[in-house]
């Protein structure tokens, strides 16, 4: 049996009417909003993302965690 995923019609017309939406604010209100978003305030500077880095550290905790849970075995289980 095959399943209909497609979105029903009242979604669709929800998705155009949230369009709508975002162009609901006076001009004037628009245009503070939009100052204020250029202004910066939530700009953060980042450092560029080391994904070698996020590798090594993944893999040192990994290794640790296998290496605590071994000992916890040996303590825990009997030989």
């Amino acid at each position: 049996m095959s399943q209909n995923t497609s979105v029903p019609v009242a979604d669709k017309k929800h998705i155009a009417h949230s369009a709508q939406q975002s162009k609901r604010l006076y001009p004037e209100d628009q245009q503070r909003v939009d100052q204020y978003l250029q202004e910066g305030v939530n700009e953060v500077e980042r450092s560029p993302f080391k994904p070698l880095r996020l590798m090594v550290w993944l893999t040192v905790v990994i290794v640790v965690l296998g290496v605590l849970s071994r000992i916890i075995g040996y303590l825990v289980l009997p030989s």
